[in-house]
């Protein structure tokens, strides 16, 4: 007995995606959840960003760790202090507001996402200074 499997009829669906590798590499990458951080940090300026406004923004769960491994590995140099504005029950404890420590670490994060998006054949963004250097404080 033959146990060969039958092709299919000349006009069945089957189903498959029939797109090409090449139709598949024109198509621009998902980004990674790095890079939705790092832009995210660098749009809120220096306003800062916390967990609720991260997971508001690119649904980011955990943005302690993005921001450990960004510090870490990476070495760009962040700031954190307890936002109280973001305790909503009694007992809660508050989130944390996320900056970046200074200009060389804005010039840092932004040269690693302009990285990021040229991998996915995206153009550079540019982000000015938070803050005028040649300005004296009062």
């Amino acid at each position: 007995m033959n146990k060969q499997k039958k092709a299919a009829p000349k006009d069945s669906y089957t189903g498959i995606n029939t797109r090409t590798s090449q139709s598949q590499s024109n198509q621009t990458k998902p980004p990674f959840k790095v890079e939705l951080a790092l832009y995210a940090i660098l749009h809120k300026g220096a306003q800062g960003i916390t967990q609720p406004e991260a997971f508001n923004a690119y649904r980011e769960s955990c943005l302690h760790t993005t921001i450990s491994s960004l510090k870490n590995e990476r070495g760009i140099g962040f700031v954190s202090e307890p936002d109280f504005e973001t305790v909503v029950h009694f007992y809660q404890k508050p989130f944390n507001r996320y900056w970046l420590a200074a200009d060389e670490d804005r010039v840092m994060a932004l040269k690693l996402l302009n990285a990021y998006r040229s991998n996915r054949g995206l153009p550079k963004v540019h982000f000015d200074a938070w803050h005028k250097p040649d300005s004296k404080a009062a």
